[in-house]
């Protein structure tokens, strides 16, 4: 009987890795980013919304 053949590679992981590791901003990381571009915003609709999110994101963090 033939030997039960073993992975070459180990199991990925990776939905266990935190986000930023994946590349993907930081609540705080956006939150800057966000600070940063509200100014900018003449919208009033639009920049609504992202102050909101941003408020929601500096919540979380704290």
């Amino acid at each position: 009987m033939d030997k039960p053949r073993t992975s070459a590679s180990s199991v990925c992981s990776l939905d266990e890795a935190p986000d930023c590791y994946r590349g993907y901003l930081t609540p705080a990381e956006i939150v800057a980013e966000l600070d940063r571009l509200l100014p900018r915003i003449r919208d009033d609709g639009l920049h609504a919304a992202l102050k909101a999110i941003r408020d929601g994101l500096k919540d979380t963090k704290a």
